[in-house]
């Protein structure tokens, strides 16, 4: 079997293989004009080839960006993975591209099954080798990303064995790193650490408790949409500034190449030793003018957009998790920096200012570290508890009508259960006081003083479903359908609430009169 753990992100995706008992990066070869080139990393990137009628994807949608007559016949669909946080069925997107838009699922499914391809052709594994698979996803992804995560991986051809949040599978590498590569060191190390995972487009940051094999993630907190992608459109509309060109107004290939610039020379920051980036417009089609950024302009834009990561990290070493184990600022093991954005210079900088005593810990490639933790977790007998980062509940009302409060179901923090181990289960029964029920659920990353969601809210649609015995719980119905019928306040109803190992969750909501029932998922009603 070809076992392996992936990363999938929103700017590159990463492919970890299991060789007894090593754990190389699978390298994605393709041609260019100067020969074969062979990477670390399979650029997550979507062009529609107007001329072919289809989507590329990876190096092949790469390469078409810079094809002659690419400006006419490609439009560019960026960042899918940040897309995924507003799933719901039938979703589209692109409706710039191509009118009517594509489908996220086919999208998804299509990127999956060139990333299956690319994987083959590497020649790490036999032709027809079966692709286990252990995939990753951020630890504040809502449960509809990861179902439709879960599900276009499986149906791209991936056989998937297992998931894992990506803070707890960095944490697995941090041991092995520090371990040395030696495993049965690894499975001795008693610490706790604080994964700073600062991606393409999304950050977590996770407390995480290591006891020899055991992995226990104790606290964690995120920022949905905060990562290289939204600092490569800060340097995109630097230049585009002292271009004199109106950003906003360019099309999405013209973008799409200005950020594309943008981004590598951003990563040239990473040495240490560039002062200024200057960008020709010719190479983006906009013009013959050439113009120059400061490093330290740059990062004064920067600086308050990360501002609120070092907030969560701060809230996190200084909580109630961190407490609970006898932790502190002066006393955790390490602060280990994951994820491609965090070998920008000023992310350490920042951090290393907040907390002076502690020891920041990155490696050469800190975008291979989630890759690889779920790589190691794959294979090896390592425990992993997880919590859900999402309160999720239902908005009821309360003096009849007349307020409206939230009731979390699941709150955050909310252990996880483990591989293999039954969902975890709640129940409300009641009677009604309406003909049709109205169930407004969502999650939420935080809660006000009041009990309010007022952080990262992710509705789902809305559910109804009939309390009446007359109407078949299939019956469609909406708002205006609803109203009070105190004569069925005899008759009990029960919802049933699962959570499972993913942190997928799905609601039964049953009447007891007839014995009929009906199951909603959160990505569809």
């Amino acid at each position: 079997m070809a076992r392996m753990g992936i990363d999938y992100g929103t700017t590159n995706t990463v492919v970890v293989s299991c060789d007894r008992g090593r754990y190389p990066v699978v390298p994605h070869v393709a041609e260019s004009s100067v020969g074969t080139l062979s990477r670390d990393i399979f650029p997550s990137l979507i062009v529609y080839d107007r001329a072919q009628g289809r989507c590329l994807y990876g190096t092949e949608a790469e390469r078409a960006l810079f094809l002659p007559d690419a400006y006419a016949r490609c439009g560019v669909i960026r960042s899918l993975k940040s897309q995924l946080r507003h799933y719901m069925e039938g979703m589209r997107i692109g409706h710039d591209v191509v009118p009517g838009g594509l489908a996220v699922e086919d999208l998804l499914r299509g990127c999956l099954q060139a990333l299956a391809e690319s994987v083959r052709k590497s020649g790490c594994f036999a032709e027809r080798e079966p692709l286990e698979v252990l995939i990753t996803w951020p630890n504040n992804a809502n449960g509809a990303q990861r179902y439709i995560t879960r599900r276009c991986f499986k149906e791209a051809g991936f056989d998937v064995v297992g998931t894992l949040t990506e803070p707890a599978a960095a944490a697995i590498e941090f041991a092995d790193r520090m371990a040395h590569g030696n495993r049965t060191e690894a499975r001795r190390m008693t610490s706790t650490v604080a994964v700073f995972d600062l991606g393409g487009g999304t950050f977590d940051v996770s407390l995480v408790r290591i006891e020899g094999p055991s992995y226990t993630v104790l606290d964690t907190a995120g920022i949905e949409q905060l990562g290289g992608d939204d600092f490569d459109e800060v340097l995109a509309r630097l230049f585009a500034r002292r271009l004199r060109i109106d950003y906003d107004g360019l099309s999405s290939f013209q973008q799409a190449l200005l950020l594309l610039q943008s981004r590598q020379l951003k990563e040239s920051i990473s040495s240490g030793t560039v002062r200024s980036l200057t960008l020709s417009a010719e190479e983006v089609g906009l013009g013959s003018a050439v113009c120059t950024v400061a490093v330290s302009t740059y990062f004064k834009e920067l600086e308050p957009m990360l501002a609120p990561a070092i907030e969560k990290l701060q809230s996190l070493v200084g909580g109630h998790a961190a407490h609970e184990v006898g932790v502190d600022a002066t006393s955790l093991t390490a602060i280990y920096l994951v994820g491609g954005t965090t070998k920008l210079p000023l992310v350490p900088r920042l951090i290393a200012r907040q907390f002076p005593l502690v020891p920041l810990i990155m490696s050469d490639k800190p975008f291979t570290s989630t890759a690889m933790g779920a790589a190691i977790r794959s294979t090896e007998d390592i425990r992993t508890q997880d919590i859900l980062a999402r309160s999720f509940g239902v908005v009821r009302l309360m003096n009849h009508g007349a307020m409206e409060f939230f009731a979390p179901i699941f709150p955050a923090g909310m252990n996880l259960p483990d591989a293999g181990q039954s969902p975890v289960r709640r129940e409300i029964i009641y009677s009604p006081h309406h003909n049709i029920g109205h169930l407004r659920y969502l999650e939420c990353a935080a809660v006000d003083r009041t009990g309010w969601p007022s952080e990262g809210v992710r509705w789902w649609s809305d559910i109804y479903f009939p309390y009446d015995p007359a109407l078949p719980v299939t019956a469609p119905c909406d708002r205006t359908l609803v109203f009070d019928r105190d004569d069925l306040m005899g008759t009990t109803v029960r919802e049933t609430y699962t959570c499972d190992e993913d942190g997928v969750i799905t609601v039964t909501v049953k009447r007891f009169c007839d014995g009929q029932s009906r199951t909603f998922e959160i990505f569809k009603a």
